[in-house]
């Protein structure tokens, strides 16, 4: 027997797997019925997730880029369809909000989010930047550690090759070769001038570093 088409389209721009055959199960299309008319996947690295309409047709984009799990493709959907619920125009506001909470709840009562998953979602939403998803709590901790101990790291490796007021510092900006005179070593840059001046003129990422030739003792 042929497989029933979805209620609610869902375009693969790009293949995805795991995403398409998680937007088209039963539960999701539950979720976004009467509420979205179609769910387009990319590859774009600027969002996770978009609400948009054209043309009259409700759109909701979603990233295959994007390493989430379900819990979490879940919530971006609730907070896309807050949108096409609230009104695109609404934005992030009190009326949105007040939708995105409501979604939430139903995804729990659906199996989609568990009792803690809509506890956290309800909390970001109505108390958190809702703009941007930066994963669960415990999840947003982790990642934020390990970035702020990539950085530290970055920044004692360039402390070891002399990275310090007064040395030199090549690094590639706008496709070019530039180089410039350390004025001070920040906590994740070095910010840099011209040779002999003591005004910075850019701040540089450790990372973006490609050579350094210390200062004269």
């Amino acid at each position: 027997m042929a497989e029933r088409e979805p209620e609610v389209p869902v375009i693969e721009h790009v293949y995805a797997d795991g995403l398409y055959t998680f937007l088209r199960s039963e539960r999701v299309q539950q979720l976004m019925a009467d509420r979205v008319d179609l769910v387009e996947i990319k590859s774009v690295k600027s969002y996770v997730g978009q609400a948009s309409i054209r043309g009259g047709v409700r759109r909701i984009q979603m990233s295959v880029l994007a390493d989430l799990d379900e819990s979490e493709l879940a919530f971006i959907l609730c907070h896309e369809l807050a949108h096409h619920v609230a009104g695109v125009t609404e934005r992030h506001s009190e009326r949105w909000r007040q939708e995105c909470v409501k979604l939430v709840e139903e995804a729990g009562e659906l199996g989609l989010l568990s009792d803690t998953r809509v506890e956290q979602a309800t909390r970001m939403v109505l108390h958190g930047a809702a703009s941007k998803f930066r994963g669960w709590p415990e999840e947003a901790r982790k990642r934020r550690q390990a970035r702020e101990d990539r950085r530290e790291a970055e920044r004692e490796a360039a402390v070891a090759k002399g990275v310090e007021p007064g040395a030199l510092v090549f690094f590639r900006y706008r496709d070019s070769l530039w180089r410039g005179e350390v004025i001070r070593v920040n906590q994740t840059t070095v910010s840099v001038g011209e040779i002999g001046g003591d005004r910075t003129v850019l701040r540089v990422p450790f990372a973006r570093l490609l050579d350094v030739k210390p200062k004269s003792s």
